[in-house]
This record gives structure tokens, C-alpha cells and sequence, in this order.
């Protein structure tokens, strides 16, 4: 029993010997203080990580891959820095008498444009009996450094039909955007191109 009390007041003096020396080096503790900070920031960060966010530790492992947004199939919008640049149909810089009275006839195909809230739809009418495609795409007039310039906005819509098509709701560009719907009979192939302007 006199030896465990040796050895055991041998434990307590090495003990009191290291926190003394300890103590000695920093007298303040902000030394200690400062590494138990630094250890708890590096514990605070390693716990979420980009690999095991998702992933919590005790929790059933799953494979939970990055969320990637594929691009928008087609011409990319302006992003400020470059774009497309868009090749027009030569259909003249007048205002349309689709944009101004809300129809117009090209060749076999007339289109009527009919309001409806904040939006639009059309109307394509062809020959009688025909397939036809209207495409109708977006574009934009760029200003300021890129002025004289016309993009690709990537709205694009194509519509198939038999003598007639209709559009469903067409939201409303900004001002500077205008519409092309490009209509093609598909039995003979004849091509017309009809432009709605945003003012």
C-alpha cells in the first residue's frame, strides 16, 4: 500500500511540474486559450465539407452529386461580354403592319395577332390542305458599345399544323427585342417571315 501512495504522489508531482512549466512559458494562458480556439475553428470547418455535406456522419451514405444546370439548348442570350450574332431575313427595317394593325399577308400565309393580358398569341393561316412549320424565334437590338448590333435573346418556338397554326401564349419582349416568326409551307416551300417589335 506504501508503494501505491509513492507511486500515486509521484503522478501528482509530475503533474504539478508540466503546469507549472506550462505556466511558466505563458504566464497569461492565452496561448492555451488561442490554440483551443484555433483547433475548435478547424474541427468547425472540417465537419462540412463539399464531400460529406450531404452526408451527415452516423447517417445512411448516399451518393448525392453536384447540381449541375445544363445549358439552354440553342443560341445563348447576351451575357455583356459576347453573344451570337443573329443573321435576320431581309424583310426591311419598316414597322410591320403585323406590329402596327395586328395582321399582315405574306404571299399564301396571313397572321393575326390577338392580345391576351400581358401576352399575345398568333394566328397563322396557309393554304388550304397544306402542312406548314412556323418558327418563331427572339432577337434584340443591342445599345450603347454594341450599337447597330442584333443578337439571338434563345426564345425560339417551332409550330406545326395542318392549314393553320396557333401559338399559345407568347409572353411580351422588352423594349429594343422584336420577334421573327418564320412560316414554311411544307408541300410547296414557299418561306414568308412576319416581325412583332416591343416599343
Amino acid at each position: 500500500a506504501a508503494l501505491v501512495s509513492v507511486a500515486a504522489l509521484a503522478l501528482v508531482g509530475c503533474a504539478a511540474l508540466i503546469t507549472l512549466s506550462a505556466r511558466a512559458d505563458d504566464p497569461s494562458g492565452m496561448a492555451t486559450l488561442s490554440a483551443w480556439q484555433s483547433q475548435e475553428r478547424s474541427l468547425a470547418t472540417s465537419l462540412l465539407s463539399q464531400n460529406d455535406a450531404a452526408n451527415p456522419e452516423g447517417g445512411v451514405l448516399e451518393n448525392v452529386p453536384a447540381t449541375i444546370v445544363a445549358p439552354v439548348p440553342g443560341p445563348p442570350d447576351f451575357n455583356g461580354a459576347s453573344a451570337v450574332v443573329a443573321r435576320l431575313p431581309n424583310i426591311g427595317f419598316a414597322p410591320s403592319l403585323l406590329t402596327e394593325k395586328g395582321f399582315e399577308t405574306r404571299g399564301s400565309f396571313t397572321v393575326r395577332k390577338s392580345r391576351a393580358g400581358e401576352s399575345f398569341y398568333l394566328r397563322v393561316y396557309g393554304k388550304l390542305n397544306h402542312n406548314i412549320r412556323c418558327t418563331l424565334r427572339g432577337y434584340r437590338n443591342l445599345s450603347g458599345d454594341f450599337t447597330g448590333n442584333t443578337i439571338y435573346t434563345g426564345f425560339k418556338k417551332i409550330y406545326n399544323g395542318k392549314s393553320q397554326v396557333q401559338t399559345g401564349h407568347v409572353p411580351r419582349g422588352i423594349v429594343g427585342e422584336f420577334d421573327i416568326m418564320t412560316c414554311r409551307d411544307l408541300g410547296n416551300g414557299e418561306v414568308q417571315y412576319f416581325r412583332i417589335r416591343y416599343s
